[in-house]
């Protein structure tokens, strides 16, 4: 069965020290004129996904990503006209509880901190505040067991923390990547069996452990857990990082499901 759409991270996915390469730009031109559709699903805010693609020269103009996915789900838009639309119903929706979530939170972050620290793990950087909790660990192996170590403690309603490398945050667990991919998918009429997800981290497990039937791929600089949870879905592990590899998996896929 054919690819039809793939959803992509942008951040050592499909970037090179902050921008996408021009081959790797060429490539995906390429695909977009076969009439697959191409989406980014990022952490990033819009705002910066757009900064991200102009500085590598990838205008809405050239027809592509046709749909950005932001914010860990939380926020949809759209291609048309070249221009990024909102998806309304969607996006007021995760906001609403995006604001519900972060009243449950409160100022709760301030314990978590401790709770952590109590555990002998001490971030680098922090950013805490009402309704909102970052750290950042020297090592990736601190912020793995913060997050295990939190997500064991977590009964607040939308709250779910998410990982990347280093970094930990707080996110709403009714967004996320792969239950906004199901709803961008839904919007282009195409079933899940025939959508690739790629990613690197932990933040990208949503879309990338077979529960909502896409396929799966990640770049050679993916995280051991991701590229052993890839692979026992059946999916494709790069022998090349980032956009290369992002490329080679996508060769390898398309001919592989072709037809």
């Amino acid at each position: 069965m054919s690819i039809k759409l793939i959803a992509c991270d942008l951040d050592n996915t499909l970037t090179e020290n902050s921008f996408i390469l021009p081959k790797v730009k060429e490539f995906l031109q390429g695909i977009v004129n076969e009439g697959i559709k191409f989406v980014i699903n990022s952490g990033r805010c819009l705002k910066n996904i757009r900064d991200v693609l102009l500085e590598s020269k990838i205008y809405p103009s050239l027809g592509f990503p046709q749909a950005i996915i932001s914010r860990h789900g939380v926020n949809i838009h759209y291609l048309k006209d070249e221009d990024y639309i909102a998806d309304e119903e969607w996006n007021r929706k995760k906001e609403e509880q995006l604001k519900l979530m972060q009243g449950n939170v409160g100022w709760k972050g301030i314990k978590w901190e401790k709770l952590i620290k109590k555990m002998g793990l001490s971030p680098q950087e922090k950013r805490i505040s009402y309704g909102l909790f970052a750290l950042r660990f020297d090592r990736e192996k601190e912020a793995r067991l913060a997050r295990s170590i939190l997500t064991q403690k977590n009964h607040i309603k939308y709250v779910t923390f998410l990982r990347n490398k280093g970094y930990l945050t707080l996110s709403l667990s009714t967004a996320l990547k792969g239950k906004s991919l199901v709803k961008v998918a839904q919007y282009f009429n195409i079933p899940s069996s025939r959508v690739l997800a790629i990613g690197d981290s932990q933040n990208d497990e949503d879309m990338l452990d077979g529960k909502f039937g896409f396929l799966s791929a990640v770049p050679s600089n993916a995280e051991e857990e991701i590229k052993e949870m890839v692979d026992k879905n059946g999916g494709y592990i790069a022998l090349h990082p980032a956009g290369k590899g992002t490329v080679e998996a996508i060769n390898s896929l398309l001919l592989k499901n072709q037809g």
